[in-house]
């Protein structure tokens, strides 16, 4: 799930931008992958839905995608807006249902072994690529193996070589990709040993980095490949007929896919309108069936039947780069995390069913025994205190010896800047010099991914239902981690968490970790845990799935009903 798009899937950074989901989307919930896609000319987009008495145009919808479309290569992406695409164009072993739990999609069934190390896929039959062509285990054993190759992997290698036996070994150049346990003894077949019981695994089967390729098509596409809707495969439920990085994609149904009895939407326009105001417009015209909310609209249409909001596992914080004098102090660091009214924040800025963050991993997320991880762990974040922060900034200015303006990095949509202009204001309550630097969105990817900022704002949403989901982010080595952040202690914990097959000391090592970088480092100033607030047609309303994690718009799901 990143950044600013993460902003709610839509990207880590996967998510915003941020959101995985882009990597954020910034949506969340991941760093910029790729090399931002160039505009397709003559690339339109088919008529727009006159949603306004029941959504859609016969059986057409039009959405809004906010965020510019970065990459659309399953192997390097890592932005929101590109993999909420994949996830409708594109098919793994499995997917995520209605209710967020993984099903057999690709794959008709799986065999895993006593000790969970092993899984055994059998493929459905009669599964087609978009040109013809049989999906078959080695199209997943080449995709994978692409997406760690060290000379073409980025970021998002970790969610295979993580559990994947030999991967990390090959992604880190010290092995071969022969060493990597994945075996395709034929067509249909295809085995896979992890290094660790791992129970929430096969919920990655639906994660856009295990979506399978067909080699012989992406090499003969060459650098061409997912760079235009003829130079891309299809096996899940749309296909892409149009498409530009900037203005938005149209999709249509696959007839070639497996389940299309069950696929009922037969077209989808995807627009990309950053500003909120303008999209609530376009919503109210009928030109769009969705549209996010801001505080402002959440306010205005709360009681209407078009809205609709929900949770996800994703949290927005204030990140130190530590590279910065002034931002290696300790001091310094806690007054970032004491000096904001979170509950402000959630209250009047967002107003969405966002919550104020009391640590670092979100409400939701799997804990031990019975417990959510945050029922389990409790706060480790102090309460708002603007004295003690403004007590705290000056100690530490005066062990630095400067008080140098910082610059804050922010995204250029609307909820950043009010957001950055928010925490401007209260920190200079407590004595800093905050100037914000507005970027275009795919331009504040880079410079987090290079981590050329001083402050910034990230996100993250999670691909997985587990706390490790975000706190593998933080490794010294994580390709994540540029704000360079390092704690051999937490590493330690990380590394050990990842390989224990003791699931109640895996999840108290866990535990331990977020402790150490909330509060004992004060790595991280945790901002808000996200709700998203929408304005939906009400026919489209009793389908809808946007799952919370992993994911983004599942229209496989959706129907227009009423």
């Amino acid at each position: 799930m990143t950044i600013e798009e993460m902003r709610m899937k839509y990207g880590v950074r996967r998510a915003p931008g941020i959101s995985r989901r882009d990597f954020l989307k910034i949506g969340g919930t991941g760093l910029a992958g790729a090399t931002l896609l160039g505009a397709v000319p003559g690339c339109g987009i088919f008529q727009k839905s006159g949603g306004g008495q029941g959504g859609g145009v016969g059986n057409s919808i039009a959405l809004n995608l906010a965020n510019p479309i970065k990459d659309l290569n399953s192997s390097s992406t890592t932005d929101s807006a590109s993999t909420t695409i994949l996830d409708n164009v594109t098919e793994g072993l499995y997917r995520l249902d209605p209710n967020n739990k993984p099903v057999p999609a690709q794959a008709e069934s799986v065999q895993i072994s006593d000790d969970g190390l092993n899984y055994t896929f059998t493929l459905r039959n009669g599964i087609k690529w978009s040109n013809g062509d049989p999906v078959t285990s080695h199209d997943f054993k080449y995709a994978w193996l692409t997406a760690l190759d060290p000379d073409t992997a980025n970021i998002y290698a970790y969610i295979i070589s993580t559990f994947v036996k030999g991967a990390d070994e090959f992604n880190t150049g010290k092995g071969s990709a022969e060493d990597v346990a994945i075996a395709t003894p034929d067509d249909k077949t295809l085995k896979v040993t992890l290094l660790a019981p791992s129970p929430y695994w096969l919920g990655l089967m639906s994660f856009f980095t295990y979506y399978p390729q067909n080699q012989k098509f992406v090499e003969k596409q060459g650098n061409n490949y997912a760079q235009t809707p003829d130079a891309l495969l299809y096996n899940g439920p749309y296909t892409m007929t149009s498409f530009n990085p900037t203005e938005g994609a149209t999709l249509e149904k696959n007839e070639n896919y497996w389940d299309k009895g069950n696929v009922d939407i037969q077209k989808v326009a995807i627009d990309i309108v950053k500003e909120t105001a303008t999209g609530v417009n376009l919503y109210e015209t009928g030109e769009l069936d969705n549209q996010e909310l801001n505080s402002e609209y959440v306010t205005e249409y709360r009681d209407t039947p078009d809205f609709w909001s929900q949770t996800l596992f994703v949290t927005w914080w204030t990140v130190p780069n530590q590279k910065v004098p002034i931002l290696q102090n300790e001091n310094i660091r806690r007054a970032l995390q004491i000096g904001f009214d979170r509950k402000a924040l959630v209250d009047k800025l967002l107003n969405n069913g966002s919550v104020a963050a009391t640590g670092y991993v979100p409400d939701g997320i799997a804990g031990p025994g019975g417990q959510t991880f945050r029922e389990a762990q409790g706060p480790v974040l102090p309460e708002y205190d603007p004295q003690k922060a403004k007590e705290l900034w000056q100690k530490g200015v005066e062990e630095v010896g400067e008080n140098p303006t910082i610059t804050y990095l922010s995204y250029d949509t609307s909820l950043s800047r009010d957001l950055s202009t928010f925490l401007q204001s209260e920190y200079e309550k407590m004595g800093a010099k905050i100037e914000v630097n507005v970027q275009p969105y795919n331009r504040a990817l880079e410079l987090q991914e290079t981590g050329d900022f001083q402050l910034s704002q990230f996100g993250w949403i999670g691909d997985y239902d587990d706390p490790m989901t975000f706190l593998d982010l933080w490794l010294s080595d994580a390709s994540f981690n540029t704000q360079n952040y390092k704690n051999p202690r937490y590493d330690e914990l990380i590394t050990a968490a990842q390989e224990s097959t003791d699931l109640k000391k895996r999840m108290e090592m866990l535990l331990e970790a977020e402790r150490i970088l909330v509060e004992e480092d004060a790595a991280l100033a945790p901002q808000y845990f996200e709700g998203e607030a929408w304005l939906i047609r009400p026919a489209l309303q009793k389908s809808y799935v946007d799952h919370p994690y992993g994911g983004g718009w599942d229209m496989k799901w959706w129907k227009l009903e009423g």
